[in-house]
């Protein structure tokens, strides 16, 4: 659990359980705690401490993805009644999973091995294997940390079905990572044979993967999926990454385990180790050249017209150490190629995502602010680390086309391998995790905006807006909803830190109908009646009497919940803006917002397994994208009470 000293936009914490009779009562001075000072590159005062605790999840070989298979191929068409909206130029029909949900065309769950890590810590810190005393990379990662190789370490010391031969340690391999060769007991037979290995022609009857190399292969890698909770609209098998996972080119002993994410083992086409070896050759040689100092040649933050993209030439990275939870001092992260362009004069600040309200475990450091420019929950910052000859490798209409690295692909190895949204920009991989000790050719920051792609309402809390809260919406339950100034301390009745109450946001759990009125005309409370609301507000309470002691903002705009609806981080003492509710059927509003761009994400709902799947039911925030507090309106009370910094 995150320690309870973080204070983010809208968590107040209850400073005091009692309610007094006397808003001057004396208070111990230490009730009344000082903000701390922002370390120098973050908005928040966060040390995050991952542990290497609880279970992931893994399985092996290749998923034959007959969903993906179906929309890729000639017997796909457009069926059913459904249309898919793109805004501003109106509807078109387009093929998609609800189309192969309707012509039964389906993703099959399929199990997974479950791995216990404190089991796997206790073996590996006997060093079995001889590559190491807990991770094989100690010179990454602190104890008690690991990689993914590491996990396949683990598997093939468990397993009787996996076997690593002929491995190469990091420091021989030229690319700076551990190679080696393979063999999987795909088909069950107690041997490790040819038999193993998997042909179109044979047959996949084994589940093993069709055209899968399991006898001493080196053209194993891995696949990736981080815990998205639920609202999995990105999960699709072209334009998310599926059942089958993320691929990448990234160094399997290079990429933390995280606890809670599904890795697939399984074999790959020739073609994809041969790119995969000739990136990593790429950024060994970079390294070379510049007598180990990792340079990025390329560093550019590109903001929106007109302002003009910064562009800095061979900046040098050093290391920032923000995760020493993690890794090793010196140990170079793509969080530190933004802090070194800091270090050289650019406006970048980060922020901090802890759970997230779908259930997503975060617990890193993002990209907040850069070149003046902020982000605004559903428009931001986005990065991109990469070669430029590998932008196009990993999309839905990718072609594969390395010949001028010698590379030829097979056209269905493009298909499997390569032919996805997400796979090899690692988009799910937080900056402050990537390991980055080989220097990318260019790293980017570019301002995206996901309000439309997502179909969310635009609360900013910037401006005046209207807001029917009646469950008929008919208009006969409209208000005003904005964000009230404070008042300085010469004015009025301002409280201090002596108030009986101070730092509890609801006013109402002292000041209600049940305690003698102090003032106002002779009521407990005015009512804000003149924008459409029958009920108390505290934070228009704030507007005559201050914000009673909240924390600082930092820097968000709107869409506070999302991160303060997790167990951990949701705000005490905020009325029903403290509390979760059920909603089910028409409720889940986010059924409805479905878009659909060619070559784009098409936001749709799915399940785990990338099949369309409409939500029926979740539990979350009174504050979401389908319901409002009334005492409580995210993010105008956030953005009245929790002043910018």
């Amino acid at each position: 659990m995150m320690m309870k000293k973080l204070l983010l936009s809208t968590l107040v914490l209850g400073l005091l359980s009692g309610c007094g009779s006397d808003d001057t009562q004396d208070q111990p001075d230490e009730l009344v705690s000082p903000q701390p000072d922002k370390p120098k590159y973050l908005t928040v005062d966060v040390k995050p401490e991952a542990k290497f605790v609880g279970t992931f999840k893994v399985n092996l070989g290749r998923y034959p993805d007959p969903v993906k298979a179906w929309l890729q191929s000639d017997e796909a068409y457009h069926q059913g009644n459904h249309t898919h909206d793109k805004m501003e130029t109106g509807q078109y029909y387009a093929v998609d999973e609800r189309d192969a949900l309707l012509a039964g065309i389906v993703n099959e769950p399929e199990a997974a091995i479950i791995v216990d890590a404190a089991e796997m810590h206790q073996l590996l810190m006997t060093n079995p294997d001889g590559l190491g005393v807990g991770s094989a990379r100690s010179d990454i990662f602190v104890s008690g940390h690991y990689s993914v190789f590491d996990a396949l370490r683990y598997l093939a010391l468990t397993r009787n079905d996996i076997k690593l031969d002929n491995i190469i340690g990091y420091n021989d391999s030229g690319r700076d990572t551990y190679e080696f060769t393979l063999s999987w007991d795909c088909n069950g037979d107690g041997e490790f044979s040819d038999t193993d290995n998997i042909s179109k022609e044979s047959g996949d009857i084994y589940g093993c993967g069709v055209n899968s190399s399991n006898y001493e292969s080196p053209d194993w890698h891995f696949r990736f999926t981080f815990e998205n909770g639920e609202m999995a609209k990105a999960n699709g098998t072209l334009n998310g990454v599926g059942p089958q996972g993320e691929a990448s080119y990234e160094r399997m002993d290079q990429f933390w385990l995280k606890p809670g994410m599904k890795i697939r083992f399984q074999s790959f086409s020739p073609e994809m180790t041969q790119r995969r070896h000739w990136v990593q050759d790429r950024e060994m040689s970079r390294l070379t050249q510049n007598s180990g100092k990792v340079i990025v040649p390329t560093f550019s933050v590109n903001t929106p017209p007109p302002m003009t993209p910064t562009v800095i030439k061979d900046l040098e990275v050093t290391a920032h150490n923000m995760r020493p939870d993690i890794f090793q001092p010196g140990v170079i992260t793509g969080m530190d190629i933004f802090l070194s362009a800091a270090d050289a004069g650019l406006d970048i600040k980060f922020n901090y995502w802890p759970s997230l309200s779908t259930g997503a475990e975060v617990g890193s450091f993002a990209l907040f602010r850069a070149q003046g420019i902020s982000s605004e929950v559903g428009r931001g910052w986005s990065t991109m680390y990469g070669e430029h000859a590998t932008q196009s490798d990993f999309s839905r209409h990718s072609v594969c086309d390395f010949s001028s690295q010698g590379i030829v692909v097979d056209p269905e190895h493009c298909r499997r391998d390569w032919q996805s949204r997400f796979g090899g920009n690692v988009v799910h991989l937080m900056s402050d995790r990537w390991v980055m000790n080989q220097p990318p050719e260019f790293v980017m920051a570019g301002f995206k905006d996901h309000y439309e792609t997502w179909g969310m309402p635009e609360y900013s809390g910037k401006d005046r807006v209207e807001r029917d809260f009646s469950l008929e919406e008919d208009g006969s339950d409209v208000m005003t909803l904005q964000v009230y100034e404070l008042p300085e301390d010469a004015q009025g009745p301002v409280l201090q830190p002596t108030h009986f109450g101070w730092g509890i946001a609801d006013c109402t759990e002292c000041h209600n109908e049940t305690k003698q009125p102090l003032g106002h005309g002779g009521y407990s409370w005015p009512v804000n009646s003149s924008d459409g609301f029958d009920e108390v507000q505290p934070y228009y309470c704030a507007t005559c009497h201050g914000n009673n002691g909240a924390p600082k903002a930092h820097g968000e705009t709107a869409r506070c919940f999302w991160c303060h609806d997790s167990e951990e981080n949701r705000p005490a003492h905020h009325g029903d803006a403290s509390t979760q509710r059920f909603y089910q059927g028409d409720e889940v509003k986010s059924n409805s917002h479905i878009y659909n761009y060619p070559n784009e994400i098409a936001a749709l709902p799915r399940d785990k397994m990338g099949n369309f799947r409409e939500y029926d039911n979740i539990w979350s925030s009174v504050n979401s994208d389908w319901d409002m507090s009334k005492p409580f309106p995210d993010p105008y009370s956030c953005m009245t009470c929790h002043q910018k910094p």
